[in-house]
């Protein structure tokens, strides 16, 4: 075994792939054709990790919306910046609220003009215009049914924290111009990253069976600090220098077994429920390459391969 430094980040293994996601993927092609736009949803905290690499090269033969949800947990400076990264040609990003449902008549007015196109190209077929069809994709717990909800203004669809809620397709009517195909969320049949995993798991789009919560806790930690560093020791009433470990946020807080051992779960079920909650701070754990978007640019996870910045 290699020898780690203690500045290097150990990423946790993440098992999963439900069997309904499964059965879903192998209908995304056929249920594609069925639409006009595709809304693509994207924890605004991790907008890479929370992208399917697997769909990318079928969604983008369609005029795609991202939204960039959950944006009141990210950074603010962060959230503009991927904003303008991953709009392009025949594609629009905006930062989406869905509990707070901020930006349902832009999110509209987006989807109208994406997919203006289409509706013209029934017309120059002779065919009478109809509502624009929209699906709706993105990774489990992105927050996809919570924004479907937000912006019909009652629950039509299921919601919960765990991963995997959703579990079949339906329509729903979001505007007399607009029909939604709401979807499970999607995901590879195998991570080609074991880091992306990590990632998602400390935002709960992977469910808790599959993974080991100290160790997520503590990647989580070691992920933030470089990015923040001066944004965890005083939340957690760390000394200035004290490293922010598990050990130490146990011990500050009294977190403690018998024998006066830390207790080291609930202090890692602290860290991940303080940090879903924004506690610390507006935190993004994926920063955004400093340089605008082109239009030639792709708006895959590739167009953003430069090393993230802090800010």
């Amino acid at each position: 075994m290699s020898d780690i430094s203690e500045h290097d980040v150990i990423t946790p293994k993440i098992q999963w792939y439900p069997g309904h996601i499964a059965k879903y993927e192998r209908r995304l092609n056929d249920l594609l054709k069925l639409v006009d736009v595709v809304v693509e949803v994207l924890d605004a905290r991790l907008p890479l990790a929370s992208v399917n690499r697997r769909l990318e090269h079928t969604i983008r033969n369609k005029p795609t919306l991202i939204i960039l949800n959950k944006s009141d947990l990210a950074d603010p400076v962060q959230n503009k910046r991927w904003q303008k990264l991953l709009t392009t040609e025949n594609q629009r990003a905006m930062l989406y609220d869905a509990k707070g449902a901020q930006g349902k008549s832009q999110l509209v007015q987006n989807i109208l003009a994406l997919g203006e196109s289409a509706m013209q190209k029934l017309i120059a077929r002779g065919r009478k215009r109809r509502p624009i069809r929209v699906l709706v994709a993105g990774m489990p717990n992105v927050g996809k049914s919570t924004l479907i909800n937000s912006i019909v203004g009652r629950k039509k669809t299921k919601t919960g924290h765990r991963a995997g809620v959703t579990r079949d397709t339906q329509w729903i009517r979001i505007h007399p111009e607009v029909e939604l195909m709401d979807s499970p969320g999607v995901i590879p049949p195998q991570l080609e990253a074991q880091e992306a995993g990590a990632l998602l798991a400390t935002v709960s789009s992977i469910g808790d069976a599959a993974f080991d919560e100290e160790e997520i806790a503590r990647f989580l930690l070691e992920t933030i600090d470089p990015l923040y560093p001066k944004s965890l020791r005083p939340y957690f009433k760390l000394d200035e220098g004290q490293p922010v470990t598990l050990e130490t946020i146990a011990q500050a807080r009294h977190y403690k077994l018998g024998g006066d051992q830390p207790d080291l779960l609930r202090t890692a079920q602290a860290v991940l429920s303080e940090f879903r909650h924004a506690r610390p701070g507006r935190i993004t754990l994926e920063h955004a390459p400093e340089r605008p978007a082109t239009p030639e640019q792709s708006p895959t996870p590739e167009a953003a391969d430069a090393p993230p910045q802090s800010k």
